[in-house]
């Protein structure tokens, strides 16, 4: 039991391929699924990391733009209201020489220009509209000028009618002030927000305090009301996640002109995700892939190791059952030489005595017909004991190898003396014996006795198989660093069942009394002897092939 629990333990096959496939796919998927997982959550919060800093650097920037746009125009309105007088600045002529200087530097940043004194009257204006002897008095951006110097207002219609941003600043002088101002259009200011780095779903614009749009946005005109109502001042860019008309967008948000205007860039989640979801995508075709080669691997491997494992059963199972043989043979070789001693003592006592009567029946010679009865069974009972002795001798060989050497044999000649002696017992049988020997055999090591008697038991069992008409091929051909020697019938074949058993000793499938079982065993043990092999394959009904495996220049076991 012990040793069958450890063949059990021992045997391969007992693993199932689907659980050794488990395992392996388990094994060899696991970290690249980890792998791909932890890659999809890591690069995934990066790069939807990075789109959120792309548009957090977008507002900064454009926030910075616009404030150096702004303060620039600020500075060199400053520069002229101090480097002139209101006198100097009134004349139409001056006031366009100036407009003409000022958008040549700042790319037509300016849209008209004018002078008011400090009663809010228009003294000079040159520009498309007739703004000429208008009162501001009353307005707010000339109420914030008076207190503060310097006024960059919202976008507001005025008496143009149109939106507009007013740039104003104030001159000091003994006794009186004057104020510069000029204008910019509102699309001026969406020229200096545009962006092209935020797809098509994506926008920037301006917003004051109340959260009128200041430039055209896409969900509202000018001076309308957007969905940011009275927006809350914050430092620095916020970004937030907010939904406008049913759409998730994400916004980031910064403060400029003084806390006056907030800069808002937004864009639709989905598409600020696009490069992310297109980055997650071809990684996880990617990791697919990987995993498809994984598991294409793991079954080649697996099926591979399989059949390595059945191979190495098979073999295991051959050497057991070789082991198992020998170890019957020896078993029995022993037995049957202790059984054959012990018959030749008794049929040595035998044969003495039939030639005592023999003897004795000689000398009576009185009555001639008892004695030649009593001659008749003598000459029966020396029979039978030739049997029996030729019997005991198998048994014999079998059990014990005798002194004989081996010696170099070319096989020509015992094949054609084997031919020979068969050939009278195969022609009463009407059974053709046909010699085929490839040329220039080299010598083999064997007993030339010996492979004579295997080859005429071979012959033997053949021409039992075949019963009447048929044929017997023996043949030799090298193959390799071999010598094979093939005895082959078209007789009835043997069948499946014994073709395991069929060197065993006392196996027969002869009637009782046609066969004692010992031949094949005999050719087995006197072929491995020679250290060669001796095997046997057949099909049920179309004869039996026998190969003797002879290595060249072979040493015995």
């Amino acid at each position: 039991m012990a040793k069958l629990r450890s063949s059990r333990q021992n045997d391969l096959r007992l693993i199932p391929p689907r659980r050794l496939v488990a395992v392996l796919l388990f094994v060899s998927l696991l970290p690249l699924g980890l792998l791909g997982v932890g890659s999809w959550v890591v690069f995934g919060r990066l790069l939807n990391q990075k789109s959120l800093e792309l548009q957090s650097t977008i507002v900064e920037g454009h926030a910075k733009a616009i404030d150096l746009y702004v303060e620039e125009r600020v500075r060199a309105l400053g520069f002229l209201i101090d480097a002139h007088t209101v006198e100097e600045s009134t004349p139409e002529p001056i006031l366009k020489e100036v407009l003409t200087h000022l958008n040549g530097s700042y790319q037509n940043a300016f849209v008209d220009i004018g002078i008011i004194d400090n009663k809010g009257n228009h003294l000079a204006y040159f520009g498309p509209y007739d703004l000429k002897n208008r009162n501001y008095e009353e307005a707010e951006w000339f109420q914030t000028v008076r207190k503060e110097r310097v006024y960059v207002s919202d976008v507001f219609l005025g008496y143009r009618r149109e939106p507009h941003v007013v740039i104003a600043v104030r001159a000091d002088h003994p006794g009186a002030f004057w104020i510069l101002r000029v204008t910019i259009s509102s699309e001026q200011l969406k020229t200096m927000v545009h962006t092209d780095y935020l797809g098509t779903t994506g926008e920037a614009f301006i917003v004051n305090r109340e959260g009128l749009y200041q430039i055209r946005s896409k969900t509202g005109p000018v001076m309308e009301m957007s969905p940011m109502a009275s927006p809350v001042w914050h430092p620095g860019v916020l970004n937030s996640r907010v939904e406008v008309e049913g759409v998730t967008k994400f916004q980031a948000t910064s403060w400029l002109n003084n806390a006056r205007w907030m800069l808002v860039v937004q864009q639709d989640e989905i598409e600020v995700r696009q490069p992310v979801h297109e980055a997650m995508f071809y990684g996880g075709i990617l990791i697919s892939v990987a995993m498809l080669v994984v598991v294409a691997t793991t079954l080649m491997a697996t099926g591979y190791l399989e059949r390595e494992i059945g191979r190495a059963n098979r073999r295991r199972e051959e050497i057991q059952t070789a082991f198992m043989r020998s170890a019957k043979l020896a078993s029995i070789g022993e037995l049957a030489t202790g059984f054959a001693h012990e018959i030749n003592n008794h049929l040595a006592i035998v044969s003495a005595e039939q030639t005592n009567i023999k003897d004795l029946v000689a000398e009576l010679g009185s009555d001639e017909a008892l004695g030649q009865e009593l001659l008749d069974s003598v000459q029966r009972c020396e029979k039978q004991v030739k049997r029996c002795g030729s019997i005991t001798q198998k048994m014999l060989q079998f059990g014990r190898r005798g002194a004989s050497e081996l010696r170099a044999v070319q096989l020509m000649a015992p094949l054609e003396e084997t031919v020979r002696l068969m050939r009278k017992q195969a022609e009463l049988r009407s059974v053709q014996l046909i010699l085929e020997v490839e040329a220039e055999l080299p010598a083999v090591q064997v007993v030339p006795i010996e492979l004579e008697q295997v080859l005429v038991n071979l012959i033997n069992n053949a021409l039992y198989a075949i019963k009447q008409d048929g044929e017997i091929r023996i043949g030799a051909r090298r193959e390799l660093d071999d010598v094979l020697i093939l005895v082959q019938d078209n007789g009835c074949g043997i069948p499946p069942e014994n073709l395991d058993r069929i060197f065993e000793p006392f196996f027969t499938s002869k009637p009782v009394g046609q066969g004692t079982g010992l031949g094949l065993s005999v050719c087995y043990g006197t072929v491995h002897a020679w250290g060669g092999k001796i095997t046997v394959e057949s099909t049920l009904g179309q004869g039996a092939t026998f190969t003797i495996r002879l290595p060249i220049n072979s040493t015995p076991d």
